[in-house]
């Protein structure tokens, strides 16, 4: 039996922290382990946290902001399991499709595994016009989803989704982008140093108030910047 583990960023996000834990300590797969890791919360975060320390739970809790990228090259660097899947502590992702991005890598022999947003059926059956006015982040992911297909000829809809990583093929993948534009030079080497990758629709629900997302879409000038410097400067 394979090994999962879950990866659960942490960065002030005290009103669903609790439940993103709980989530993953009820998903009923033995062979499992969990690592979270808080990168310096100062809204209470933290404390919840600490509350799970009797549950046989891995945690790095940093005494300062070091980035979304060094979160994510600390957990691959931490999880002793064959792959690792991120759970983003808002809840905006479907932690239940673990288990299927797993089972799609195994029977496929995928080194990633991405979970799209714009491929659900839930999406179809939206306005487009409607969705990129209510989240214009959403332009952003299309534009670069659509760059990196051109320059690395695949046609996936959605790489900054949902994400399963087989930890042996991604741990040889050199991270130093650390803020906002980590997504996008990780991804890109992926693909340059043609990993196996394949897609699957996930569940997708939005914050309900946009402004405490942490990414905006402004952010899309740093991640043309990595997607570009990656394509013909590395």
């Amino acid at each position: 039996m394979k090994s999962i583990g879950y990866l659960i960023t942490v960065y002030n996000e005290i009103k669903t922290v609790r439940q993103s834990i709980n989530d993953v300590i009820n998903i009923d797969y033995p062979n499992k382990e969990i690592l979270i890791i808080d990168n310096a919360s100062t809204d209470g975060s933290r404390q919840i946290i600490e509350s799970f320390k009797n549950n046989n739970i891995k945690m790095i809790l940093r005494s300062k902001n070091e980035g979304f990228g060094k979160t994510i090259q600390e957990g691959i660097s931490s999880l002793d399991t064959d792959y690792i899947f991120i759970q983003y502590s808002d809840l905006e992702y479907d932690h239940l499709q673990s288990l299927n991005m797993m089972n799609y890598a195994i029977e496929n022999k995928l080194d990633v595994v991405l979970g799209s947003r714009l491929i659900t059926e839930d999406f179809k059956k939206k306005s487009k016009i409607r969705s990129l006015i209510k989240k214009p982040s959403y332009l952003a992911t299309i534009i670069c989803t659509f760059l990196t297909n051109k320059f690395y000829n695949h046609n996936f809809t959605d790489i900054i989704g949902g994400k399963l990583y087989k930890t042996e093929a991604v741990k040889k993948i050199p991270i130093s982008s650390f803020y906002m534009g980590f997504d996008f030079q990780f991804i890109s080497r992926i693909f340059k140093r043609g990993l196996k990758v394949g897609e699957i629709p996930i569940k997708y629900k939005p914050r309900e108030n946009s402004s405490e997302k942490k990414i905006k879409y402004y952010h899309m000038a740093n991640a043309l910047y990595q997607i570009i410097k990656v394509k013909f400067f590395e």
